[in-house]
């Protein structure tokens, strides 16, 4: 490029009061006496984001276990007595027939039945607890180095008085 300037890879020679190069990715502003450069930094800045932390599984298993009841039943017992019968009772139409006589016993069976009750509830709650996490991070920031390699004569430069 013309003027003496060596152009570097995007930078471009700037007009006069000053001797440099522009980089014209950035700006900056120059007047006639002056030229303002900005010098960047990087901030931190921390947000959140919903993710999810895994779960909580409940499991129910079926145990089965033997429980015994005492249940109290009846039941009807024979006895057989034989008594002497006092007197001159006659005999009926039955006398001398042979058969067999049967008298019902009855008596109380158990019988087991099942039912299904609710026994007690397990509530499962979530509940959002809040925690400070310390977070880290490189951020990056312009130094501004001036090298004045001016030839300055000491009878005139204010500098030296």
């Amino acid at each position: 490029m013309g003027n003496g300037h060596i152009n570097r890879g995007g930078l471009a020679p700037d007009e006069q009061p000053f001797e440099h190069e522009q980089d014209t990715q950035r700006t900056h502003t120059n007047d006639r006496d002056s030229i303002n450069v900005p010098v960047h930094e990087e901030e931190l800045a921390a947000r959140t984001r919903q993710v999810e932390r895994g779960q909580v599984q409940v499991e129910k298993d079926v145990v089965a276990e033997e429980q015994v009841l005492n249940v109290p039943v009846t039941e009807e017992r024979v006895r057989v007595e034989r008594h002497a019968v006092s007197g001159n009772t006659p005999a009926d139409a039955t006398a001398f027939q042979e058969g067999v006589i049967e008298v019902p016993v009855r008596g109380e069976e158990v019988e087991l039945t099942k039912r299904t009750r609710v026994a007690e509830e397990v509530e499962i709650a979530k509940e959002a607890v809040q925690r400070t996490e310390q977070v880290a991070g490189t951020v990056r920031r312009e130094e501004v180095r001036i090298e004045d390699a001016t030839v300055v004569d000491s009878t005139t430069d204010p500098r030296t008085t």
